[in-house]
């Protein structure tokens, strides 16, 4: 039984490096693939995609299976290798149904759907991405159905993504959620005490950004010799273990954006670095699930990267790189301002009170899309009515608007939730961080964040996808998972940061 084991194990990481070749593939789509590359480029990732799902759904796979699962030995293997079998037999049953040239067609969509996408944010026209979206849609409306044409096809997605996860799972969550965020940001903005917005508009040299960057990739020791960080349109992570590659995106009057989404992404690089602990290429020994990665790159983003312990070590360096930029600018008022909360256009640039928000509209676009309950072409419409009627905010043009995320054209339909899921699996994580590190702030405040980074990377990171994300969480606080602690979390911040009673 042991020899095949093994042999299992060694598809499994062949399907693996062929996944990694595909991952780097796109980051040269995104990062320094020239302009007119795209359409080799599709026929580049559709090969690869197609090789890795062959190697997934290969008949051996499932003699294997079926050898391992009724041989004698069986009950002698650890609870890690039963893991790593239950996992590759949870994927082989939910890939086996999906063709291979479909996946190779799925993919090169994505690429093509990408450049059109790209196209038409920089001219803020959702008419040049429309017809690509709606051949994504209609292929994300192929996948579901080979996968499970019994069920909800937007369940689905949602539990392609976060195993286990549905609709109403989800709603459970983030119902509660709302009745206190709402509130909460009707207080905040009228609150007497408003943080001073014109700090984040100053002028912040690109190559005075970039250096502020380098260092704080340094200080939350972020290895650089297995990684490295790059500028492309919209920040992301990919690769794995030593070869973890994070991108970001300077703007010249908006410096808090590359800041956050630096933390944000080398929180999912930290992760990819340290979940091999349990076995490289092993399912168990790679991340846990999209909740989960959200949870860690949204700590590092704002449960450190915002926190006033954060800054009161590092605010000293920052004035220094930035030079006389901020040199009238209080630490309390800087802390202050970059934990503002107002409601906006950008996802990626919104704060923590009103970012689920942005998370809901999406929920409930993608959901109509799937049931067929609205039309592509009638998208930035919806997306304007609903960011009116969740945020208030009226949106201004396309690129702000329903353009502004990468994750359709690449086909991530369903992904969403990661978010909002990240924020509440973090928070309750952070609960437990706080119980056996009580002078986390201290330590912080001191410079030693690796005694608070340490505790995250092994209570989360190590622990790799050793069980499903809700069990994960329940294993490391002991509580069940719950949006409780995501409310007090934001409701005692907040309170604190606009003086409410």
């Amino acid at each position: 039984m042991r020899k095949f084991y093994e042999e299992l194990l060694g598809h499994f990481k062949e399907a693996c490096i062929l996944e990694e070749v595909n991952m780097f593939l796109y980051w040269d789509r995104d990062v320094t693939m020239p302009k007119k590359g795209g359409k080799q480029k599709a026929e580049q990732v559709a090969l690869i995609s197609k090789l890795e799902h062959e190697r997934r759904i290969q008949p051996r796979i499932g003699e294997l299976l079926k050898i391992i699962q009724t041989h004698k030995e069986y009950e002698n293997l650890s609870d890690l290798e039963k893991r790593n079998i239950f996992l590759i037999q949870r994927q082989y049953h939910k890939l086996v149904k999906v063709p291979a040239d479909f996946v190779g067609e799925f993919n090169k969509q994505g690429v093509i759907a990408n450049e059109a996408w790209e196209k038409a944010k920089d001219q803020s026209d959702f008419s040049l991405f429309q017809s690509e979206l709606e051949k994504m849609v209609e292929l994300n409306k192929k996948y579901v159905n080979y996968l499970n044409p019994e069920m909800d096809p937007f369940d689905v997605l949602l539990d392609f993504y976060e195993p286990g996860m549905n609709q109403e799972k989800f709603e459970r969550l983030v119902n509660p959620l709302k009745e206190v965020i709402e509130p909460l940001i009707k207080k905040c903005l009228e609150s007497n005490y408003q943080p001073n917005k014109s700090i984040l508009t100053r002028k912040v040299p690109l190559e005075i950004q970039k250096k502020l960057n380098f260092d704080i990739l340094n200080v939350i020791g972020y290895d650089l010799e297995r990684g490295r960080l790059d500028e492309t349109v919209h920040p992301f992570t990919t690769g794995n273990y030593d070869d973890v590659r994070i991108t970001t995106k300077y703007f010249e009057e908006n410096f808090l954006s590359a800041i956050m989404s630096t933390m944000h992404e080398a929180g999912h690089g930290e992760y990819e670095h340290y979940v091999g602990k349990n076995g490289r290429y092993q399912p168990v020994g790679m991340w846990c699930s999209d909740g989960v990665h959200e949870a860690s790159s949204r700590f590092y983003e704002n449960i450190i990267g915002r926190s006033a312990a954060f800054w009161k070590y590092y605010y000293p360096k920052f004035k220094e790189l930035t030079g006389d930029i901020f040199v009238d600018v209080p630490l309390e008022d800087f802390v202050a301002v970059i934990n503002r909360a107002e409601p906006s256009a950008i996802r990626v640039d919104a704060d923590e009170l009103t970012y689920d928000f942005h998370i809901i509209l999406r929920f409930e676009l993608e959901r109509d899309l799937l049931n067929d309950r609205i039309e592509v072409k009638d998208l930035p419409e919806i997306w304007n009515e609903k960011m009116k009627t969740l945020l208030g905010y009226e949106v201004k043009n396309d690129a702000e608007g329903v353009l502004q995320d990468i994750h359709w054209s690449d086909g991530l339909m369903g992904s969403f939730i990661a978010y909002t899921l990240g924020n509440i699996y973090g928070t309750q994580i952070f609960s437990k961080l706080k119980e056996d590190i009580t002078d986390w702030e201290k330590e912080t405040e001191e410079g030693n964040l690796q005694k608070v980074l340490n505790w995250f990377r092994v209570n989360v990171f190590e622990k790799g996808n050793i069980m499903d994300s809700f069990d994960l969480v329940r294993d490391i606080t002991g509580k069940e998972v719950s949006s409780e602690y995501l409310a007090d979390y934001l409701t005692t911040k907040y309170s604190r940061l606009y003086k409410l009673k």
